[in-house]
């Protein structure tokens, strides 16, 4: 028995515009949605098609493969692949990208079959090499990966679906049925806010690394750390199996006395809203270490780098979810977002600025915006740097995620660009400030009182705004 891929209502209107466009040539994307868990169920939400190769992509800010833009085939897997890294970092927590597509002519069918199943093992290899897919190290069974190939004919508009277990090269794939059926509407939404405080030794070997190299070390303990907390929805801490949207059962019908037979109304654990979603403020509480080791260990450093802000996370969940996927889905977009971050600003400092030892390094990093995917309460979202304005944004999403969006459609503060007198005292205070200056103690007690009053300002609003996170260091690399 295959597997069911049940595609949100509203894609048939956005498979309706991509056939009008294919004409007879191949249109090739994105499949975006949700895999189930535990029933043999995919939910897919959104089609992105790919980009021309011969487009500017550079003008949405991310960087591509160069060598790519001369190719002519009709299926470059290396170009789509890249295309599906860049989207994965814009998605929020939950959604992922389950397969590709294919708009072709009917007798371009056969010829092509081959090629398809190419693409989406080097999409999916592709994937596995990011960051934060190597920070989550998502337990999953080794045994079966499932992804999906939805193949349109341009003429006759007929769908034909397969599933391929991406574990196994050797998978021929299974027939799967297709669907149409409105469910996005009842998916519940998970956010909330996490404060990043790293401070990180950079070890004289390791002086030579690149940035991005230092960062994804860095962050690497605090992302597993991320990984195995412990979540409550609501300021409750409920158990993994149990069902995210569980209702209470309905009180006892007894005494239909005079001023009785009204029922109450059922407590649960999240928040109904009337003219939305389900929403969940989740606080992800990290596991206590119980470090018994009394060795001491010194090491040369050649500098420090500190990480620090607060990161705003959102989530999306199918609405048979269980509390465990949920924890699991917001978890997971808290450590996207770190990791796309310390990447996005690794190459920004590559590309437009000199990034040399024996001096002192400043970086903000872009903070993250959201915008609303088609007519959905869902969000795919965006980095926007600190010399950048809505309009990159939008484009950005309309090369990668191809959605249009307004610029009143770009949900801008959700996050804040850190001022600099907010940086400045938390900085003295963790480098140490050498200059002699004359202070009588007192000085030391506010600077200190002032960073905590400015944490704690931020600290616990989830849906607020956030603070981008910031990446500092005092780069005196002992190098001959």
């Amino acid at each position: 028995m295959g597997r069911t891929v049940i595609a949100e209502d509203l894609l048939q209107d956005r498979i309706q515009e991509i056939l009008k466009t294919s004409g007879k040539g191949i249109i090739t994307g994105l499949l975006v949605g949700q895999a189930h868990g535990q029933k043999r169920e995919d939910y897919v939400v959104h089609l992105i098609r790919t980009p021309k190769i011969e487009e500017d992509t550079q003008q949405a800010g991310k960087k591509k493969k160069k060598g790519s833009a001369t190719r002519s085939e009709s299926l470059d897997s290396q170009w789509i692949a890249e295309h599906a890294k860049q989207v994965q970092r814009m998605l929020p927590g939950g959604l992922n990208i389950l397969g590709i597509f294919v708009v072709l002519p009917s007798e371009e069918n056969r010829n092509i079959q081959s090629q398809l199943i190419q693409v989406l093992y080097t999409v999916h290899k592709t994937l596995l090499k990011t960051p934060w897919q190597k920070a989550v190290k998502t337990e999953v069974d080794e045994e079966e990966q499932h992804r999906i190939v939805l193949q349109i004919c341009s003429v006759t508009k007929k769908f034909t679906t397969k599933t391929f277990n991406v574990v196994d090269p050797r998978d021929s794939g299974t027939v799967a049925e297709w669907k149409f059926q409105s469910v996005v509407s009842q998916w519940p939404l998970l956010h909330t806010a996490v404060t990043v405080n790293i401070n990180i030794p950079v070890l004289r070997g390791e002086a030579t690394k690149s940035l991005h190299q230092q960062l994804d070390t860095a962050i690497g303990p605090f992302c597993e750390c991320i990984m195995q907390g412990l979540c409550t929805f609501n300021g409750v801490l409920r158990k993994g199996d149990q069902p995210l949207l569980a209702q209470e059962p309905p009180q006892s019908k007894k005494g239909h006395g005079k001023g009785k037979g009204r029922h109450k109304e059922s407590k649960t654990s999240h928040q109904p809203t009337s003219d939305g979603p389900e929403m969940f403020c989740v606080q992800i509480l990290s596991k206590a270490t119980n470090n018994k080791s009394k060795e001491v260990m010194v090491t040369e450093c050649g500098g420090t780098v500190f990480i620090r802000g607060l990161i705003q996370a959102r989530a999306y969940v199918h609405s048979k979810a269980t509390v465990a996927q949920a924890s699991q889905a917001i978890r997971e977009d808290v450590v996207r977002s770190l990791t796309a971050r310390c990447e996005l600003l690794a190459e920004d400092v590559l590309e437009v600025k000199d990034f040399t030892a024996d001096q002192e390094e400043m970086d903000i990093t872009p903070r993250r915006v959201f915008g609303r995917l088609h007519d959905t309460h869902l969000s795919v979202c965006d980095y926007m740097f600190e010399d950048e304005g809505v309009e990159d944004c939008t484009a950005r999403c309309q090369e990668l995620l191809d959605i249009t969006l307004a610029p009143d459609d770009v949900e801008i503060d959700a996050e804040r660009l850190p001022e600099p007198e907010e940086l400045e005292k938390p900085m003295c205070e963790l480098m140490g400030d050498e200059e002699e200056e004359e202070t009588d103690g007192e000085d030391v007690v506010n600077a200190q009182a002032s960073w905590e009053k400015w944490k704690k300002s931020y600290i616990g609003t989830m849906i607020g705004a956030g603070i981008a996170v910031v990446v500092s260091g005092l780069f005196m690399y002992l190098e001959n």
